[in-house]
């Protein structure tokens, strides 16, 4: 008996530094990388380097108002009680906003930097072990949109800012951020810039002349294109292309911006009448060929046109008279 608890102590590892000492950080330290990053959350993980969860500042700060009752508590204790678990849907507001994060464990170290990538798929699997019988096609969405996050943001020139299904931020460019700051300046509210999008108020819609749609955002000032984005067939969000230029015709841009306060048959005619114009503009006057593009007889042109009060001219026949 006492030759077995011999073995049993000689096995017993024994380290002469912990390497999870409390003592080596306090709540003062944690609240330091906040302010050295400038990020609002902290990402706290494991030993082994998965996420426990979210460490927020605001948290923190409340938390450490509380002086005496600050002090009692120790540094792993106080991480542990404040920790948060945050879904992909509560991380957007963040990721959308800030590109890198401090990483750190439940003593308040520094164990390194994440990207958002990095901090959305450790969130992923977080949810994976909560939820092991998750949906399998969901997961694959999900990867396929962080897929298109890493290919697009950095090769695309042009302002990029993507909205899922529910009008909600998925991602942008640093293009699009300039465009935002230019507008709204440094400081600026996600959920406003969301508005100006959705809002149809403030977005006009237009045919241009390969009969693609385009729209206009009055507040921006900028022309966008609108691409459903999918994933096996299936519509995950939107992806749009901000332009400064159009090749919209002026009269259409003109017209358009007075539809909102018609009724909707006077929005029909008006939209009519811009059609029909601008046809018979394309066709050089040539009426045969306006009314085949407009898919009408040549009468029915000349009727609608004086309807309208657009005046076409005739060409002259070879005739005597």
């Amino acid at each position: 008996m006492q030759d077995k608890d011999l073995t049993k102590k000689d096995d017993t590892k024994e380290f002469e530094v912990n390497p999870y000492d409390p003592e080596r950080m306090n709540p003062e330290d944690v609240m330091r990388h906040f302010f050295i990053d400038e990020v609002p959350i902290l990402p706290v993980v494991s030993k082994s380097g998965s996420l426990l969860g979210i460490l927020k500042k605001d948290d923190l700060v409340s938390e450490l108002s509380d002086l005496d009752r600050a002090k009692k508590q120790k540094t792993d204790q106080l991480v542990q009680k404040i920790l948060k678990k945050m879904t992909l849907d509560d991380l957007l507001p963040f990721v959308t906003k800030h590109r890198e994060f401090s990483v750190i464990n439940i003593f308040g170290e520094h164990v390194g930097k994440w990207s958002r990538l990095q901090l959305l798929e450790a969130s992923e699997s977080s949810e994976k072990k909560k939820h092991p019988a998750a949906d399998i096609d969901k997961q694959k969405d999900r990867e396929m949109v962080e897929w298109i996050i890493y290919s697009i943001l950095e090769h695309i020139p042009r302002p990029l800012y993507a909205l899922n299904n529910n009008g909600k931020t998925m991602f942008y460019n640093g293009h699009f951020e300039e465009l935002v700051i230019q507008n709204l300046g440094n400081v600026y509210d996600i959920s406003h810039v969301e508005n100006i999008f959705t809002d149809p108020e403030k977005n006009d819609f237009y045919y241009n002349d390969n009969e693609d749609i385009l729209f206009y955002n009055q507040e921006f000032n900028v022309y966008y294109e609108k691409i459903p984005m999918k994933s096996k067939d299936k519509q995950i969000g939107f992806l749009i292309f901000c332009d400064k230029e159009s090749n919209i015709p002026v009269s259409a841009l003109v017209a358009r911006k007075n539809l909102k306060k018609q009724s909707l048959v006077a929005r029909l005619k008006t939209i009519e009448k811009i059609i029909i114009s601008e046809t018979i503009k394309e066709k050089n006057n040539d009426v045969d060929e306006a009314a085949k593009a407009l898919h009408i007889t040549r009468k029915n042109l000349y009727e609608k046109a004086a309807v309208y009060g657009i005046e076409i001219e005739r060409k002259k026949t070879g005739g005597k008279k």
